[in-house]
């Protein structure tokens, strides 16, 4: 009979206690890969979502005069030549880029209102801004048309389809925007060529937008490529919020494996005490087998066998309940399921290799008291 046989003969005896035994092994597997499994999913969400969000990188002349303020970000009369939009395209990481948005700036008085005139590329635009709800329908490209903030549509009392003379053009309305509670509302959004002409600027604009693909995005080089590619310009990214997110993620994933070591180790000392078990009530059969010359090394071999079985059915079946749990939970607390592209390909061999090693290593001393066991008294007791 070879050790193998006497492993599965022992384990099938006492498969009940063993299970029992390595029930903190499985859960510390299964917390392993449903944490790996969910942070995962969620940096790819928040990677899709802050495509959402509007620019990544903000593309601005160097020196600038400071005159009108547009949100975050202060624009005057320096300026980029338009014909550097396109070289954004030729930077090392292109793929990256998912929509380049250019914008031009300028005032208009109406009635005794001012307010700021955007040109812009609608579509792109559209792109950047999600969160926009339009009534009517965007500028056409190169039109005599515009988009108008809320605020503007109130105190003009503009309604769709009306006009408006802007730089001595009648432009027409083709859609006016929900009130955003940003400087939006007081604006006046029209096609980037018909704004040059109206605002007399030239071809040139203010500033760049570009939305970057985000997940795992390297917003930081694609900054330093585009001022690389376009003289006179900085590139700076915008990742605070994506930072944030990533960070917190982080952290409770950091907090979920710590959580996983504590346990595994308690699995790991279920598993000793398995073995341990195992010794005691096998010293009679160890002492047999030690008179008919059995050595150190086979009762290493056949105990560390013994383990290593242990440490990947263990594995296994955590490996599969925290899949299987990750699927579950996801929907019902992240609002969203996990895809099997979610699953980190290195997290399932990789609990399962830890709980292999685990066992081995729990196994050691139990192993070494089996080695230690006296033939001739264990025998006695036969």
């Amino acid at each position: 009979m070879n050790s193998l046989t006497l492993v599965t003969k022992n384990l099938s005896r006492r498969k009940g206690r063993a299970i029992l035994n390595t029930f903190g092994l499985i859960l510390a597997v299964a917390v392993i890969v449903s944490t790996m499994t969910i942070s995962r999913a969620v940096q790819t969400h928040i990677g899709e979502e802050v495509e959402k969000y509007g620019p990544n990188v903000v593309v601005q002349p160097v020196a600038q005069t400071l005159s009108i303020p547009y949100g975050s970000v202060v624009v005057g009369q320096s300026t980029i030549p338009e014909m550097y939009v396109d070289a954004i395209f030729g930077i090392k990481n292109s793929k990256n880029v998912r929509v380049v948005s250019p914008k031009v700036y300028g005032q208009a008085t109406v009635k005794n209102n001012t307010f700021l005139v955007v040109g812009i590329i609608p579509q792109k635009e559209r792109m950047l801004r999600t969160w926009w709800n339009v009534e009517g329908a965007l500028p056409a490209d190169d039109a005599d048309e515009m988009l108008v903030g809320s605020a503007v549509m109130k105190v003009l009392g503009l309604r769709v389809n009306d006009t408006l003379p802007l730089g001595g053009r009648a432009i027409k309305v083709t859609g006016s925007l929900d009130e955003t509670g940003s400087a939006d509302d007081y604006t006046v959004y029209i096609p980037l060529h018909t704004a040059q002409v109206v605002l007399g600027t030239g071809k040139v604009v203010n500033l760049i937008d570009v939305g970057a693909l985000c997940n795992d995005c390297p917003v930081e080089e694609i900054a330093r490529q585009i001022t690389a590619a376009i003289p006179g310009v900085k590139a700076v990214p915008v990742k605070q919020a994506v930072e944030t997110r990533m960070k917190a993620v982080g952290e409770t994933t950091s907090f979920s494996l710590m959580l996983a070591a504590i346990v595994l180790v308690a699995g790991g000392a279920g598993v000793m005490n398995t073995m341990l078990g195992s010794v005691n009530e096998r010293r009679k059969e160890i002492g047999v087998f030690m008179s008919l010359g059995a050595d150190d090394r086979w009762l290493y071999g056949m105990f560390l066998v013994e383990a290593a079985i242990i440490g990947i059915v263990g594995g296994l079946i955590g490996a599969g309940l925290g899949l299987g749990a990750s699927l579950v939970a996801s929907p019902l607390l992240l609002g969203y399921a996990v895809k099997a592209v979610d699953v980190p390909l290195l997290v399932l061999p990789g609990a399962i290799s830890l709980s292999l090693v685990a066992c081995v290593v729990a196994s050691l001393y139990p192993t070494w008291r089996a080695a230690q066991i006296d033939p001739v008294k264990a025998l006695k007791t036969v």
